[in-house]
């Protein structure tokens, strides 16, 4: 038992030196996000922690994903299309941006709309009363959680409406997603130089989904990704162990990033928030941090992802 308190408390002693240690780096540079994060990471960091929804942009490139001629998915000409054709199939894209945006555009003799998920029973409930004859359902979520499980279950009870109605899976579904949302990861930290540990942070949940969290740090840390963790705020990986990690490997900067499709006002503040934060619970414990708050949907990779996943259904 002594050997074990010994062992505990040199442990101890240890992350109370390299606290400090980081804390005095801190005062002599002055906390300035900007001097702190490499070059190739500084153009993409707000330091002001700029957001980002989901909006007319992603409307627009699942609609050229989807193959939209070029005029209607860039919004010339979108209300022409849509008149002179008789559209009765619909893709519905379901998030949870600040607002429901209802504006359509028409595609290949679909309409493509975007709402949130307390407003999706009566945007189903509009297309049904307009005759529409085929929905597909597209989750903006990252796992397969709760929410997907709202959605399908919302497209179950408005079966009857409808000839047919599809629901795609979220971000993360099949093992080809993981790796390429994986490598979208390490391609937006590469370049950091080895003081700097980039950091993705989902909401978390209690659903069995959550694994799947774990499975893309892991997917991440087998594809070299050694810079690269994924925590989350409500479930497992937690901050303490996303900071064991950090501590591990002598990282002295950390930039966070939201591991969401979009940035709420509740996760910025988990996030970057001034107090009870990751940004201010790394601050304090001796870390040189900066926020990049935009949510996954301003990365390439990932809209690609949301146009296979609704191509996949059609």
């Amino acid at each position: 038992m002594k050997i074990k308190g010994i062992i505990s408390g040199l442990l101890g002693l240890k992350r109370d030196v390299g606290k400090l240690a980081r804390k005095g780096k801190q005062e002599l540079k002055k906390h300035n996000v900007e001097q702190y994060i490499p070059e190739q990471i500084k153009k993409r960091v707000a330091p002001e922690r700029a957001r980002t929804t989901i909006g007319k942009r992603i409307l627009k490139i699942v609609a050229i994903g989807l193959g939209a001629a070029g005029a209607a998915a860039a919004g010339i000409g979108a209300v022409r299309v849509v008149r002179e054709r008789i559209i009765k199939k619909a893709v519905i894209l379901v998030g949870g941006g600040r607002k429901a945006l209802t504006a359509g555009t028409g595609f290949n003799g679909y309409l493509l709309r975007y709402t949130d998920l307390d407003g999706l029973e009566d945007m189903i409930d509009t297309l049904a009363g307009n005759a529409f004859t085929e929905l597909i359902l597209v989750p903006m979520t990252v796992i397969n959680g709760y929410e997907v499980d709202r959605i399908k279950d919302i497209a179950a009870a408005k079966r009857g409406f409808f000839e047919k109605i599809s629901c795609a899976g979220a971000l993360l579904t099949s093992n080809d997603d993981y790796e390429a949302v994986a490598n979208e990861l390490i391609s937006f930290a590469d370049g950091a130089d080895e003081d700097t540990a980039v950091v993705y942070v989902g909401k978390g949940t209690a659903h069995h989904a959550n694994a799947s969290y774990i499975a893309l740090n892991e997917r991440i840390k087998q594809m070299g990704g050694d810079n690269v963790f994924v925590g989350t705020a409500e479930s497992y990986p937690d901050i303490d162990k996303v900071e064991s990690g950090i501590e591990t490997g002598m990282y002295q900067n950390v930039v966070l990033c939201p591991l969401e499709m979009s940035v709420d006002a509740e996760l910025d503040e988990i996030i970057g928030g001034e107090e009870n934060s990751w940004y201010s619970r790394l601050t304090e414990d001796g870390y040189n941090c900066g926020c990049y708050m935009k949510g996954l949907c301003a990365y390439k990779g990932v809209r690609r992802l949301i146009v296979e996943h609704t191509k996949a259904v059609m």
